[in-house]
C-alpha cells in the first residue's frame, strides 16, 4: 500500500506539472490573434505560483509579454487620447520589468548538466532597454497627474533595474539620467509626503551628494530633513561636511550651523566652531560678525566690540561690522548710564555718567560710518538718533529724525 501511495502521489505531481506547463503554453498562445491578455494573465499567474513551473525562464518570459501587453493596451489608449487606467498601466509595467529580470536570472543558471545555455539573453537586453524608457516616461506621466507615490515606485524601479546584473549591458548607471531619476524620486517623495523627507528621499539625497550637479542642493535638503527630524548629530555633521566641501561659498551652511547651535542653546559649541573656522580662514569677516552677534545676545558687549573691530580691520567698509560695533557701544553706554543712575554720591555719579557718554560718542563714530555705507538703513538711523539724544545734540537728532521720516 505504501508503494502504491507514493506512486499515486508521484503521478499526481507529474499531472500537476504537466498542467502548469500547459498553462504556460496556453498563456503564450493567447498572445496571438485573437489576443486575450486577461485570459493569458490568469493562466500565467497560476504557473508562476506553482513549484513545477515557477523556476523556469519560459514562465517568466511569457509573463513579461503578458504584463507588457497589458501595459501597452493602456498606452495605446493614452496615445489615442482615449480614457485609460494609469494605475493599471503602471502596475503592469512594474510587473513586466520584474518578470524580465527574473528571466535573465533563471536564463543564466546552469542546467542539470552544469551547463549555462541562455535562450533569452539578447531579447531580454532589448526588452529591458525598452522597459527602462517606459519606466521613466510613465513615472513622469504619474508625476504630472500628481500621483506622486506611483511616480516614486516607477522611478525607484528604474534605479533598481539600473543597479541589477540583468541590465549591466545597458550601462544605465553611467548615463546622466541615472542620477537625474534619483533627484526626481526625491522631489516626488517630498510632494507625496506634504513636504516631509522620508527614508527614500534621504537615501537618494545621500547618494547624490557625490554628484557635483546636485551636491549643494542635497546638502541643503539633508540639513533641512535631519533638522526637522530632530537628529542633532546628523544635522551638525551634514552642515560641517558641506562647509568643508564648499570652502569658497559656504555662508549658508556656516550661518545654518551657527543658527542651529543658537536655537538649541549651544552657544559654547557655536563659539568653539567659529574659533576653528577663523583659524582656518582668518580673513572671513562673517565669522567675526557671527561671534559678535552671539556675544551681543549674551550681553558681553566688550567681546562683541572686539569681534566687530576685528571684522572692520579686515573690511573697513563692511556695514554690519560698523553697525554691530556701534550697537555694542550703545548697549554698553545704556548699561553704564543705568548703573550711574543708582549712584548716590554726586561726584561719583557725574564721573560715571561722563564715562557712559563716552560710549555713546564712540558709538556715533561707527554708526555714522555705517550710515555712509547705507544711508537708508532705518535700524542704524534709529540707533544714531538715540546716540545723539543721549549726547544732547539736538541739531543732529533732528537731522536724523527728518531723514527717517522721509524713508517711511
Amino acid at each position: 500500500m505504501k508503494k502504491i501511495a507514493i506512486t499515486v502521489f508521484a503521478l499526481a505531481l507529474a499531472t500537476c506539472g504537466f498542467a502548469q506547463k500547459k498553462n504556460v503554453s496556453n498563456a503564450e498562445a493567447k498572445l496571438y490573434d485573437p489576443v486575450d491578455y486577461a485570459g493569458a494573465k490568469k493562466l500565467i499567474e497560476a504557473a508562476m505560483e506553482d513549484p513545477t513551473t515557477s523556476n523556469q525562464a519560459k514562465t517568466y518570459w511569457v509573463a513579461s509579454q503578458v504584463y507588457f501587453g497589458l501595459f501597452s493596451e493602456q498606452g495605446t489608449k493614452k496615445d489615442m487620447n482615449q480614457e485609460y487606467d494609469i494605475d493599471d498601466m503602471s502596475n503592469n509595467l512594474i510587473k513586466a520589468v520584474d518578470a524580465y529580470k527574473k528571466v535573465a536570472e533563471l536564463d543564466a543558471m546552469p542546467n542539470e548538466k552544469g551547463q549555462v545555455k541562455p535562450k533569452y539573453a539578447k531579447q531580454i537586453t532589448q526588452k529591458l532597454n525598452v522597459g527602462a524608457d517606459c519606466l521613466f516616461n510613465t513615472a513622469a506621466d504619474n508625476y504630472f497627474k500628481q500621483k506622486y507615490g506611483q511616480a516614486v515606485a516607477l522611478w525607484s524601479k528604474y534605479i533598481d533595474l539600473a543597479d541589477s546584473p540583468a541590465a549591466e549591458k545597458l550601462n544605465l548607471k553611467s548615463d546622466t539620467t541615472y542620477n537625474q531619476v534619483k533627484s526626481y524620486i526625491i522631489d516626488a517623495s517630498v510632494k507625496k509626503n506634504d513636504g516631509e523627507f522620508d527614508a527614500t528621499a534621504l537615501k537618494y539625497m545621500e547618494d547624490l551628494k557625490a554628484d557635483p550637479k546636485y551636491s549643494r542642493a542635497m546638502y541643503e535638503w539633508s540639513y533641512q530633513a535631519y533638522s526637522k527630524k530632530g537628529d542633532s548629530e546628523k544635522t551638525i555633521n551634514t552642515l560641517k561636511e558641506a562647509i568643508k566641501k564648499f570652502p569658497n561659498d559656504n555662508s549658508y551652511f556656516v550661518g545654518s550651523l551657527i543658527n542651529y547651535y543658537r536655537e538649541n542653546n549651544k552657544d559654547a559649541e557655536a563659539l568653539s566652531y567659529l574659533d576653528e573656522a577663523i583659524a582656518s580662514n582668518p580673513k572671513e569677516t562673517q565669522y567675526y560678525l557671527i561671534k559678535a552677534q552671539i556675544f551681543l545676545r549674551k550681553e558681553n558687549f566688550d567681546k562683541a566690540i572686539e569681534c566687530s573691530k576685528q571684522a572692520i580691520g579686515i573690511q573697513a567698509d563692511n556695514f554690519n561690522a560698523n553697525y554691530f560695533c556701534g550697537y555694542s557701544y550703545i548697549r554698553k553706554g545704556e548699561t553704564a548710564m543705568d548703573a550711574a543712575g543708582k549712584i548716590k554720591d554726586n561726584t561719583k555719579y557725574k564721573k560715571a555718567k561722563d564715562l557712559a557718554l563716552e560710549q555713546f560718542k564712540t558709538a556715533v563714530t561707527y554708526l555714522e560710518k555705517a550710515r555712509s555705507i547705507d544711508a537708508k538703513d532705518v535700524d542704524n538711523l534709529n540707533l544714531l538718533k538715540n546716540a545723539y539724544y543721549r549726547l544732547g545734540n539736538g541739531t543732529k537728532y533732528n537731522e536724523i529724525d527728518e531723514q527717517i521720516k522721509k524713508l517711511k
